[in-house]
This record gives structure tokens, sequence and C-alpha cells, in this order.
């Protein structure tokens, strides 16, 4: 696929240990509402700068993804948690994505 950006780049979560432990981390909306959790990121190549966080949605058979900008969430230490500033409506109406839409950061 010819991506409208080709400098993004995808990188696991569990790729990104020893340096942070973000794999399976728990997304939740300002209320409390679980939203899915961190399976990745989305970054620009030639910044290193994340632009999403990949979010596992879950679902009985199939996993769906979603992308959050990172403008939207934020890292709670303290609860080891992203909450996004996103209600869990909003984020059900984000399209879901394939992951091998974007290659990987190597």
């Amino acid at each position: 696929m010819d991506h409208t950006k080709p400098n993004l780049r995808i990188v696991e979560a569990k790729e990104m240990e020893p340096l942070a432990d973000f794999d399976h981390t728990p997304v939740t909306s300002p209320t409390g509402d679980t939203l899915g959790s961190v399976d990745g990121f989305v970054v620009d190549s030639a910044s290193g700068d994340p632009c999403y966080i990949v979010v596992d949605a879950g679902g009985w058979f199939k996993s769906r993804h979603f992308l959050l900008p990172m403008q939207n969430a934020h890292l709670d230490g303290a609860q080891h948690c992203v909450t996004a500033d996103l209600s869990k409506d909003a984020v059900n109406e984000f399209p879901g994505f394939d992951k091998s839409e974007f290659r990987e950061l190597r």
C-alpha cells in the first residue's frame, strides 16, 4: 500500500523494553472506562517522535486496533495506565485499522 505518510513506521510495545514497559498498559477514558491496551506506537522515522499509540480494543474472536493521537493521551505513572482525553463513545467512532498498513521501524 502506498501510504500518504511514508515516513511513519510501527513499533510493537514489547520492542520498547527495557527502555519502557508499555506492552498491554491499560488505556482508559477520563471517566475510567476501559478503551483497550497499548499494543504499539506509530513513530515518525525521520524524527523518532511518536505520533500515535496503537490501542488493542479487544474483541471476542479478533482484535480491533485503533490509533490514539499522542496529543490525546496522558501517561499516568502512578496508576500505570494511559488516559485518553476522549470518551468511550468517541473512540467507538474511530475507524479500525490494519497494523500491516505501516512498515516496521528497523
